[in-house]
């Protein structure tokens, strides 16, 4: 047993290398050819955070364990905010000015709400994945607008995110590094997140709930306590709700797409509802003072 959970926390670090190696690259060669740092940084911020999600949940559908996948996905969704969030402001209240982020939880809401409409019938299908597509579509024109109007204080925030080395050799040599990782990761966690769900008697969508989106997010909930920690709100709580919304409306519809997914009672009747209550508590939170108190951080825990 203690094997196979060590190759299962092996997996993780592997995931957690890929995606920082693929990403750092992407973002140098990104800047290499002409992106703004902020823009880069924007980008960090809205995807980085779903990397290790996405190659998971492609390595669940390539071995057949559908709700795996599923789980995973709204499982990170709601560690993101009830987790993430929760213990980065417990860390320092978090200071919010981020546009994106007042635009994009309402859409996040409208995407969650729409996703529990489409599960009345037990399945995401090839339509539904069509029009979550669409979602995803209208949140990066909605991104690429915020950007313009976003605060200096903001802007450099997002600068910092992306602060890396922008020669070519060394990027691409990251990314080609960063893709390796993540597919071998990714099929190490999930085929070892088998073994371990079948052991402890756990059902695939409780296994992707749990172990595969809690520990697939402990280096970004450390990621998270050091930008607290910096002052940086902003791109802990921006790439909370980015991640979501990659993750709920871009992942689920693809992966829809290639595969119709089971959409269970347990989920439909309580992961996707807490779901629901978190990004309602939290844009709650954000309307008036734009600050994640340490007593709203405990609430969202």
């Amino acid at each position: 047993m203690w094997e196979v959970f060590g190759f299962f926390a092996l997996g993780l670090v592997l995931l957690t290398l890929g995606a920082d190696s693929l990403l750092k690259g992407a973002s140098g060669l990104a800047q290499r050819y002409g992106a703004g740092a902020a823009a880069a940084g924007l980008s960090l911020v809205a995807v980085g955070a779903s990397v290790p999600e996405i190659a998971i949940a492609i390595a669940a559908i390539a071995q057949g364990h559908y709700a795996l996948a599923v789980g995973t996905v709204i499982g990170s969704c709601i560690v993101n905010f009830g987790l993430i969030v929760g213990v980065a402001a417990l860390v320092k209240p978090l200071d919010v000015g981020f546009r994106l982020v007042a635009v994009a939880l309402p859409l996040l809401l409208v995407a969650a709400l729409a996703l529990l409409g489409m599960s009345e019938n037990g399945r995401l299908g090839y339509f539904d994945g069509t029009g979550l597509l669409f979602g995803v579509i209208f949140f990066g024109w909605l991104a690429r607008r915020s950007l313009s109007g976003e605060s200096a204080a903001v802007c450099k925030e997002l600068a910092y995110a992306a602060n890396t080395q922008i020669e070519r050799g060394r990027n691409l040599v990251r990314v080609l590094l960063g893709l390796c990782l993540l597919g071998y990761g990714a099929w190490m966690a999930t085929d070892h997140s088998m073994e371990l769900a079948n052991a402890w008697r756990l059902s695939e969508l409780m296994a992707g709930l749990t172990l595969l989106a809690i520990g697939s997010a402990i280096p970004e909930l450390a990621a998270a306590v050091v930008a607290a920690a910096r002052g940086h709100g902003n791109v802990v709580v921006g790439s909370a709700v980015a991640s979501s919304v990659v993750n709920l409306l871009l992942v689920l519809g693809l992966l829809a797409l290639w595969h119709p997914l089971p959409m269970t009672r347990p989920l439909v009747w309580v992961e996707l509802p807490v779901l629901i209550a978190l990004i309602v508590a939290l844009y709650w939170m954000l309307r008036g003072a734009a600050q994640i108190s340490r007593r709203a951080g405990s609430v969202l825990l």
